[in-house]
């Protein structure tokens, strides 16, 4: 038990405990530089086929960024694979890494 409890209300304001959010970050390496407006249009091809699909946002470029839900809440193992699983699939990568599950608001302070 905390040694200052916070209020239901202030819990839920500061996203702790019961109203933590999760993300993940994902890192790529693409095969070859890409070309005119060919990194562009990978990215949009990107969030319109793997992110906005499962409710998430994603913030970051092609080479890396960061993934959550959408209007609050979590993300969840089940979005992580997934992610992956889409990038995976696109021959532009030659490697793809999504990170596990960390707090969307402070997460770089726990690290």
């Amino acid at each position: 038990m905390a040694k200052y409890p916070r209020s239901r209300r202030l819990r839920k304001k500061l996203h702790l405990e019961e109203f933590q959010e999760l993300g993940f970050d994902v890192e790529t390496e693409l095969k070859a530089p890409l070309v005119g407006n060919a990194e562009e249009e990978l990215l949009i091809a990107f969030i319109e086929g793997a992110i906005e699909p499962r409710g998430l946002i994603y913030g970051g470029s092609v080479d890396c960024g960061y993934v959550c839900k959408a209007g609050g809440g979590s993300a969840t193992e089940e979005d992580r694979n997934e992610v992956k699983q889409w990038l995976e699939g696109r021959s532009e990568f030659s490697s793809v890494t999504t990170r596990e599950l960390t707090d969307a608001w402070y997460a770089s302070l726990t690290a």
